[in-house]
């Protein structure tokens, strides 16, 4: 049991790099970023980086684990998509849903919106976010390397892993495996 904790204990490790209010920032395409959920002053530069772009916003995360208020208020267009595993609950809740699978509906449709905005770069600014941007975002982002840029699952997968994605969540990484390029 307690080899289990830690092993939880673990998944809250990732080092959290902030560039202006925003964590884990990474362009992803042309058009397309990926991050963790910014500050009230990250929305400022994601606006910035915009540059007088239409942005959307593909969150990821619950509600309760943060707010896009500062998005809306810029104008952004925010898409609610969230993902299981649910972040930053207690240990027993992290531990539990560490086995949870991600919503294909909520993936799909996150994935058709990273492409949209890769489309049409001149125009539109896609973020995409999760707590972090490492494991939730992370999956996300991988599928649309293999299925919009033509990747293969283990080119993601490193990338995956170079942007701190937990493998101990068991339910993301299971999804992963199951998943079928098209």
């Amino acid at each position: 049991m307690s080899k289990l904790l830690l092993l939880f204990a673990l998944v809250g490790c990732s080092p959290m790099i902030y560039t202006r209010g925003v964590p884990n920032l990474a362009q992803v395409d042309p058009g397309v970023w990926r991050s963790g959920e910014p500050d009230p002053d990250g929305w400022a530069y994601v606006q910035q980086l915009a540059a007088g772009r239409r942005v959307h916003v593909v969150k990821l995360n619950f509600d309760a684990e943060g707010a896009d208020d500062g998005a809306r208020v810029l104008g952004f267009d925010v898409q609610y998509l969230p993902v299981q595993p649910e972040g930053d609950q207690d240990a027993w809740d992290d531990a539990r849903d560490a086995l949870a699978e991600p919503d294909e509906v909520s993936v799909e449709r996150a994935v058709a919106l990273l492409a949209t905005c890769a489309a049409h770069p001149d125009t539109d600014f896609c973020l995409v976010h999760c707590t972090h941007g490492q494991d939730r975002t992370g999956y996300v982002v991988g599928r649309y390397r293999v299925e919009r840029d033509g990747w293969t699952k283990q080119e993601a997968w490193d990338e995956m892993l170079y942007r701190h994605f937990h493998w101990e969540l068991v339910g993301l990484v299971r999804a992963w495996e199951q998943f079928r390029a098209p």
